[in-house]
């Protein structure tokens, strides 16, 4: 955390320096004096802010590459500081090449991860909603998260709060004016003033906290977690959704000891799909961890699938009844008798039964296509009602829910004894 203090120069790759790309875009960030960085440059004249110059970056008579150079000059820059902003060929080792000549030759350190933010943050050019917002944004899994992410990086969240903050200063008014100058303008004025700043008040902050929604699972990374009893097909589901033989595919019980996690895309969203290990009685520690994990997900998972092999009903089966699953897989229909015994395990387990369950055949794609539209919906319900994504906030509008109502409580309270005939 040593770069909290550091006021050096700084410089970074804005993009991504893991994959070779046409362009990469490194910042410098700090320096007082532009003309420190000049004679690196191929440059005849002063250097503007705000123009685009096409140049050579040069070390001493060694051409590094061509380059365009711009130039932000503080405060009227991202974060408040002189920035020279420096487009480069996008490939990696040209990059780290680049960076290693400014770190050597240019007296700049490389930047931490997020220190060009947090220079902005300090110098007041970002609030920390926005910050915050820009984080969304740029990890975003979803379209609703990216319009979050923007939302609060534009400022919208903040002029809410300072919405409320100014009918908060309202109603302190009006219970200051009923404490300290009641006979002036009369209690029933008073009272008036006071009932209504806080209804005010009221209205504002519930239509915010109807955004909080209390969940289990994170929106910000919403899981799908595919569980049932060793040998009924997880894994089989598992690679027919990837396209690609992720997961090894075994008719031995306990193939899958761990969990395995993909990305998959389901109409504009980013989910993580998971195969986990069968559940059973264990037979080793390794078999154990992994069972232990597997009910982990199951708890706080966005979408959980049961596969159920009706041909191998096992004890484990009751303790999977006690779960509440979003679809459930009926695998194996291949198999002499699949009917047969698909209706024993309906018949001890009716929420198994054929309400809801799907036959998993060979031929998946018409349960992908229903499993994805399943997925989609409760996706699109749960985001209905634009919930608050980030924790901070949700926090924050929870614990003033929580004062708000004790306040409350305590001017009824107050009003009781008052109206009381013993008073």
């Amino acid at each position: 955390m040593k770069f909290l203090y550091s006021d050096e120069p700084i410089i970074a790759c804005s993009t991504c320096n893991h994959a070779n790309a046409a362009l990469a875009v490194l910042r410098i960030s700090g320096f007082n004096n532009l003309e420190a960085f000049k004679g690196h440059f191929t440059l005849n004249g002063p250097i503007e802010p705000r123009r685009v110059y096409y140049t050579q970056l040069r070390s001493n008579s060694e051409v590094l590459d061509d380059v365009c150079l711009t130039y932000f000059a503080g405060p009227k820059s991202y974060n408040g500081e002189n920035i020279l902003e420096i487009s480069t060929h996008g490939n990696t080792l040209n990059t780290e090449r680049i960076l290693k000549f400014f770190i050597e030759f240019a007296g700049c350190r490389l930047a931490a991860p997020g220190e060009f933010t947090y220079r902005a943050l300090k110098n007041k050019k970002l609030t920390l909603s926005q910050v915050e917002g820009l984080d969304l944004f740029l990890n975003a899994n979803s379209g609703y998260a990216l319009d979050q992410g923007l939302s609060l990086l534009s400022g919208n969240l903040q002029e809410t709060y300072s919405e409320l903050y100014e009918l908060f200063l309202k109603h302190k008014s009006a219970l200051e004016l009923s404490i300290d100058f009641i006979d002036d303008v009369g209690e029933e004025t008073a009272k008036g003033y006071f009932d209504s700043s806080l209804m005010d008040f009221n209205n504002k902050f519930e239509s915010l906290h109807r955004r909080v929604i209390p969940m289990e699972h994170n929106l910000l990374q919403p899981e799908i977690v595919l569980a049932g009893l060793p040998n009924s097909g997880k894994s089989s589901l598992f690679n027919h959704i990837l396209r690609e033989e992720r997961a090894i595919v075994s008719s031995i019980a306990g193939t899958t000891r761990d969990y395995l996690s993909e990305s998959v895309v389901i109409e504009g969203v980013k989910y993580k799909l998971i195969d986990t290990a069968g559940i059973r009685e264990a037979t080793d520690l390794i078999e154990a961890e992994g069972i232990k994990r597997t009910k982990k997900k199951m708890q706080h998972s966005f979408f959980s699938i049961l596969l159920i092999n009706p041909f191998e009903m096992r004890d484990e089966f009751s303790e999977l009844s006690k779960l509440q699953f979003d679809a459930v897989f009926f695998t194996h229909k291949d198999l002499d008798g699949f009917f047969e015994a698909r209706n024993i395990v309906a018949s001890a387990f009716p929420q198994f039964g054929p309400t809801g369950a799907i036959d998993l055949t060979s031929d998946i794609s018409q349960v992908e296509a229903v499993l994805f539209d399943s997925i989609n919906k409760k996706y699109l319900e749960l985001t209905r009602c634009k919930p608050i994504l980030l924790d901070r906030h949700k926090n924050l509008i929870l614990d003033i829910n929580t004062q708000l109502k004790q306040y409350v409580i305590q001017l009824l309270t107050r009003q009781m004894w008052q109206s009381s005939p013993m008073n």
